[in-house]
């Protein structure tokens, strides 16, 4: 990105405070959103892509103040450039988390949202015409005739009737709800608009219609756009560049087109691979993620991936087939945690037929269910594992834990990974490629 952005987000944090007891004293903080940066060019359109429950939505209203950061910039319209122009404590004049009421409401007219359930909203005492032209009235526009042309030639754009100013939400279906939504997120001509799973709950072929619109209206207004989705196939069809997101953090940004062919991040991989095929001779199958789900109320250490993670890496002495490593580090954190019920295991095994419920037959369940029923390797490893599961078999999973950490770690739960650059304007934090990386002078 050659050019002065439109919006620059720097190191964005939203987090919600934990609180408990009697005093109702915070006790931690849930890590929605934790210190993400991008930036948006004018006429751009970057998707923010990733599971449910990543942060997107709440990067959304974070980034047009419907929420208050808890840190980091949002700076609007310029200076978003390292060593740009700031006020003398250090705070930039265009950072939206610092407006007063005032700059903020001369910022909403040039950045809008359109939210991902247009149903709810929309005010259903109110005509969708007069939801429209509430925008104009509230930002100074006192002739309601004037208001009412323009937004009936707003809804003739979106691809409505004028005389549908005077309806109601409940007389349209969803997919003219949301042609409605994109009416209004327009009607003030701004340059920024933030798209929060605008089609997520369409039918396909209504959602084919929606961005076809979007792009459609994006070249006539000229616009930029924040597009946020969970699906892959609709990033590809809509954005310039895409940002992948997992629990608060972006761990890959880049052109779309080169993300989608060459991903650098194992997650973003995962995502990828779970685009349908329209082929149905295809026999690809994509990539199933085990282990742990992190809480954004406890991330995990070091890589925030790690615990899902199929290219997880092994320490330098250890050489064992991925999924076997997988699987190891996966028993591992269920010992500890506490989730693995020997009895319940057992009582299953006696269930199966074998009433004895032997401890090989007991020990070979919990390989079952960790997919390690092949011999792990033929060095100590193997071993290390039937140890532990001797100690979970008389009572003790921490302790069985606690054997398995003697050896079975791995360096991405101890490091955070540093950005690496693969190309122009690509990146990814991930451990892999810095051990990929020649060393520099300096380490020689």
């Amino acid at each position: 990105m050659t050019e002065e952005p439109l919006l620059s987000v720097r190191n964005l944090e939203k987090h919600y405070p934990i609180r408990k007891g009697l005093l109702n004293r915070q006790v931690g903080a849930a890590r929605a959103v934790d210190g993400i940066s991008f930036d948006i060019a004018p006429g751009e359109t970057l998707g923010l892509v990733g599971e449910s429950g990543c942060g997107k939505s709440t990067a959304a209203t974070s980034i047009v103040r419907l929420e208050d950061p808890t840190g980091g910039e949002v700076i609007f319209n310029g200076g978003g450039r390292a060593g740009a122009t700031r006020n003398g404590d250090g705070t930039h004049p265009n950072d939206v988390a610092r407006f007063d009421d005032r700059e903020l409401k001369a910022f909403r007219r040039d950045a809008q949202m359109i939210f991902q359930d247009p149903s709810s909203s929309f005010d259903p005492r109110m005509s969708v015409g007069s939801a429209v032209a509430e925008m104009l009235q509230i930002h100074g526009m006192s002739d309601r005739h004037r208001r009412r042309a323009i937004v009936e030639d707003l809804l003739d754009r979106v691809g409505l009737s004028p005389e549908d100013y005077d309806r109601y939400p409940h007389e349209f279906s969803g997919g003219q709800k949301q042609r409605i939504a994109l009416a209004r997120a327009l009607v003030l001509n701004p340059a920024l608009i933030v798209a929060d799973e605008p089609v997520s709950a369409l039918d396909v072929s209504i959602q084919a219609e929606i961005l076809g619109l979007i792009a459609d209206l994006q070249d006539e207004f000229g616009l930029s756009l924040l597009f946020i989705s969970h699906d892959m196939s609709v990033i590809r069809e809509i954005c310039d560049r895409v940002a992948v997101m997992y629990l608060g953090e972006i761990v890959e940004i880049g052109p779309t087109d080169r993300v989608f062919a060459d991903p650098q991040h194992p997650y973003t991989e995962a995502l990828l691979s779970a685009i349908p095929t329209p082929d149905p001779r295809s026999t690809a199958t994509g990539i199933e993620l085990t282990g742990t789900v992190p809480s954004p109320t406890d991330p995990p250490s070091g890589c925030r991936f790690h615990t899902r993670c199929h290219k997880v890496i092994q320490p330098d002495d250890v050489d064992l087939d991925q999924s076997s490593w997988r699987g190891l580090l996966n028993l591992r954190d269920a010992l500890a945690a506490g989730s693995v019920d020997v009895d319940q295991i057992r009582e299953n095994v006696r269930t199966g037929g074998d009433l004895a419920a032997t401890p090989d037959a007991v020990k070979g369940q919990i390989r079952h269910e960790f997919d390690l029923d092949e011999t792990v390797s033929a060095d100590e490893m193997e071993s290390l594992l039937d140890a532990a599961l001797d100690v979970a078999l008389a009572g003790d999973p921490e302790g069985a834990a606690a054997r398995l950490s003697e050896r079975v770690t791995t360096p991405c739960e101890e490091r955070v990974p540093e950005r690496t650059s693969h190309a122009a304007d690509h990146e990814s934090a991930c451990l892999l490629h810095e051990r990929s990386s020649p060393p520099s002078p300096a380490d020689d």
